[in-house]
């Protein structure tokens, strides 16, 4: 008898037995009879997880009407939680009006702040983001139809969030830029001026993020642009960050000032500081046209700030004003309690005119500075060199400058040169002005950073420089580490496969690197896995031609997975080694294939090359195999490899019922702080998605389906 042709009762029967819904859902897809049967059924099986949490958290999300009506008809309480938040929050935050309508039809408080999560769903992994209500995730996402029915259900227009923040759905509405929310929120009277808890406004909002026509509406509605936050700022003072003149222009179109103070006493400068700081050339000529700088900076820390901006921008017309009509002190330096240094400087305060000129490169300012007596020597609390800052962002003209002037390229000690390594032009330059390179720096080597950094132009530099063979040593002796006493030594060949091939072909041509004779297979092999990681199939032949064997150490299989997630060509290295004497079945020295090394390290994409060369899935070691490990891993991708490998190797069902079972075990107890290759933590969907695989995988194995 066909399964269709059962009676009801049996067929309900049957159903008890099933142990997921998804399988009660397959079942209800596959005629109208199953589905007006079964669907009752399935929705009260949906209670009996988070009392229908999941089921109407899906949903609200995907907006799903009927669903949502049935999943309440069968007794699920309209405000149960799933995994995520409260289904009227989730359905605020997408935009579905109709089932906002049904919760609340249903008895849901619209105003509840209660069991709301996050509203950022956009930024999942972001622990500062705030939580809110159903209003404020609607503003913040810019769903008008949902505002005007959480209106109209009576939700005041200016419920604060629930936590800390205490914003309103105008500010998260601001921030988003959503300027059909705000109208809908200030035609319902919310208050255009409302602070949080640090005195931000909604004008701040939108001016920090640059929304020129939201700033624009909430000044045509009376916003004030110079109402200070508890620190002082106003919205001008954040309107720079944004890089958007048309914001300042605006506001200072609507007369915002300089004052009130801004923050650390830095009025009237912030604004400008800011601007420049961020490259922003057009805000800081608008702002200096505006603004009658020089005569408002009377402290000398005001002072210090305009002519450090005047010598990041390159305004030479007024860096030479200011130190010639107006006498600045050429050496007057800026703490970052008033301006924040760039992310790629040193952290280095207080930062001089001079340091700020080489940091971004403008030539002409450090000449004017020296000419008004800058000092090339810091202070002693001054951690940052002009020098080393022109020199780490690759500023040659810069670095000229500064040498031309007489600056000392070995003060501090080796410094300069480790800095231009990646800078083979300004190595050079340095070592024309007499860099040392010879001068020992603790725990480091020059030539040893060379090596390792591939950069060759900047080795073939070094090596024509007069003392430069002299450097080259093997082993390479490299300055104790702090806990150590004694000095380290690595050997050259090491630091040459580390370089790469250009690295270690000049070291070759030049008859400072021999092949070697007598090599630990252990050492060798572990050769042949730095060589690898680089992907160049070029730079293997040479280890090869040079006499390296590919199964030195019995460890192949760990080359073979080296070459596998490689950077470079990994596709073209692995075939290159698979047709020089590596085999994908290969193993490491205790006996894992290349594919189990690759699952381990939870590295999806060497696994599917390897699968596409014939590597064995059900080869393991000591009873462990591939599958059980990424199933265990969550890795849905690599088990839906595996699986269809498995398929298409046209695998018997008694082959793969011991893996298949195993495997399952592992997902049915994972999902507990597992983490991708990425650190990131693995849904606990994913082990869900694995099972389902599984159980489909082997009962199509077990009873095939007749073509």
């Amino acid at each position: 008898m066909a399964f269709l042709d059962l009676p009801n009762e049996v067929v309900l029967l049957v159903v008890t037995h099933l142990e997921y819904a998804y399988e009660t859902n397959a079942l209800c897809c596959t005629s109208r009879r199953l589905r007006e049967l079964l669907n009752p059924v399935l929705y009260k099986h949906s209670l009996t997880q988070q009392n229908g949490g999941f089921t109407l958290e899906w949903a609200a999300i995907n907006g799903l009407v009927s669903t949502t009506r049935l999943i309440l008809e069968a007794g699920a309480p309209p405000d149960a939680l799933g995994g995520m938040e409260q289904a009227f929050a989730l359905a605020a935050i997408h935009g579905h009006s109709e089932i906002i309508g049904l919760l609340y039809e249903h008895g849901v408080d619209p105003c509840t702040t209660e069991k709301d999560r996050k509203h950022h769903l956009d930024e999942p992994h972001d622990l500062d983001c705030e939580e809110g209500h159903p209003l404020s995730m609607a503003a913040a996402h810019g769903h008008v139809s949902v505002v005007s029915l959480l209106l109209e259900y009576g939700v005041p227009v200016d419920l604060h969030t629930a936590t800390r923040e205490k914003r309103t759905a105008l500010h998260l509405a601001a921030e988003k830029g959503h300027l059909d929310v705000l109208r809908v929120l200030v035609d319902a009277g919310s208050q255009i001026d409302a602070q949080d808890y640090v005195g931000t406004t909604p004008l701040h909002f939108a001016v920090h993020e640059g929304h020129l026509e939201a700033v624009q509406f909430l000044l045509a509605c009376g916003a004030d642009p110079n109402m200070p936050t508890t620190s002082g700022s106003t919205a001008l003072c954040m309107a720079p960050r944004s890089g958007n003149i048309d914001v300042v222009r605006c506001l200072l179109d609507h007369e915002a000032m300089t004052n009130p103070c801004c923050p650390a006493g830095g009025n009237p400068l912030w604004q400008l500081a800011q601007a420049a700081e961020r490259g922003y050339d057009d805000i800081v000529d608008l702002l200096l046209t505006r603004f009658d700088y020089i005569q408002l900076c009377a402290e000398p820390y005001q002072q210090s700030i305009l002519l450090c901006v005047a010598a990041l921008t390159g305004r030479t017309a007024l860096l030479s004003d200011l130190l010639s009509e107006h006498n600045y002190n050429s050496n007057m330096g800026v703490s970052d309690e008033y301006m924040s240094l760039p992310c790629k400087c040193l952290c280095s305060t207080p930062a001089s005119a001079l340091t700020w000129a080489a940091e971004r490169n403008q030539a002409a300012a450090i000449d004017i500075l020296m000419s008004h007596g800058a000092s090339l020597t810091t202070p002693s609390n001054e951690k940052s060199v002009p020098l080393l800052h022109a020199i780490r962002n690759g500023h040659k003209e810069a670095t000229a400058a500064l040498l031309a002037h007489g600056i000392n390229p070995n003060a501090p000690p080796g410094k300069a040169l480790f800095s231009a390594i990646p800078h083979p032009s300004i190595f050079s330059l340095l070592l024309s002005h007499g860099a040392d390179p010879t001068i020992p720096v603790p725990c480091s080597n020059l030539l040893a950073d060379i090596l390792t950094s591939g950069n060759a132009d900047t080795l073939r530099i070094l090596l024509d420089h007069p003392r430069g063979t002299s450097m080259v040593t093997d082993p390479i002796i490299k300055g104790p580490m702090i806990s150590l006493t004694r000095p380290e030594e690595v050997p050259l060949i090491r630091l040459a496969i580390q370089g790469g091939e250009e690295v270690l072909r000049l070291l070759l041509d030049r008859n400072l690197l021999a092949p070697p004779e007598h090599l630990q297979d252990r050492t060798a092999s572990q050769y042949l896995i730095l060589a690898a990681q680089h992907g160049k199939v070029s730079l293997m032949a040479l280890l090869l031609d040079m006499g390296f064997d590919v199964h030195a150490g019995d460890n192949a299989g760990a080359l073979v997975n080296a070459a596998a997630k490689a950077q470079g060509d990994p596709d073209g290295l692995l075939d290159f080694l698979l047709e020089n004497g590596c085999s994908v079945h290969d193993t490491d020295y205790v006996g894992h294939p290349a594919l189990f090394l690759a699952a381990k390290e939870k590295d999806e994409t060497a696994m599917r090359r390897l699968l596409r060369r014939g590597a064995d899935p059900l080869v393991g070691r000591w009873g462990e195999t591939v599958l059980p490990v990424v199933v265990g891993n969550g890795l849905f991708d690599a088990v839906r490899d595996i699986l269809g490998v498995l398929d298409e190797r046209q695998v018997g069902s008694k082959e793969v019922e011991g893996v298949l079972k195993r495997a399952e075990e592992r997902a049915l107890k994972g999902g507990c702080g597992v983490r991708d290759h990425h650190g990131v933590l693995v849904p606990r969907g994913s082990f869900f998605n694995n099972v389902k695989a599984l159980r489909r995988f082997y009962w199509l194995r077990k009873y095939p389906v007749c073509t």
